[in-house]
């Protein structure tokens, strides 16, 4: 795994990067590509250095990919990004696809115009870390960067720190 130091984090990620390997998380792609949508930005073409980060099988690489943008798209999963290797090739997309770890990236500060994320770096271990580690990749003048996460307070962070018994959706 890339950018590890040890310790609790080490663990953590090590148990979430087998968890993540093992789900067909292109299932519900439509779902996915509606909700990266506003991370590109309407329609227009987007034509600048995009990172994904923590990008899963790929959903909001191909939504920026598809705006003519440049995209590196990263996670610490092998297995999810060999899974956005084939509709990126499908689509004739040119997207760079590369292992990395959101609170490590291994590329120069500045190097992005845009940094994103979908449902991905709300999972690392430190979040501050990560947040700096996005920044840091954006080009001074070009602070564009989106994400999207849920919520601790949300369905989903809800579920993620509770027995199922009560995750139950709130009454309408």
């Amino acid at each position: 795994m890339t950018g590890t130091n040890g310790g609790p984090s080490a663990e953590i990620k090590s148990r979430q990067q087998k968890a993540w390997s093992t789900g067909n998380y292109a299932v519900g792609n439509d779902v996915a590509d509606r909700r990266g949508e506003p991370l590109r930005g309407g329609r227009s073409p987007l034509r600048a250095r995009v990172l994904d980060v923590a990008a899963g099988n790929g959903n909001a690489t191909l939504a920026a990919a598809r705006r003519f943008a440049e995209v590196t798209s990263t996670d610490y999963v092998p297995a999810l990004l060999e899974s956005g290797r084939s509709p990126a090739a499908a689509e004739g997309a040119s997207v760079h696809f590369q292992e990395a770890d959101a609170e490590n990236l291994p590329f120069p500060d500045g190097s992005f115009d845009v940094v994103l994320s979908t449902f991905g770096v709300m999972f690392t271990p430190d979040q501050e870390k990560a947040a700096s580690e996005l920044r840091a990749r954006l080009q001074a003048g070009r602070e564009r960067s989106a994400s999207r996460n849920w919520t601790p307070e949300g369905f989903i962070g809800r579920c993620s720190r509770s027995s199922a018994s009560t995750c139950r959706r709130r009454p309408a």
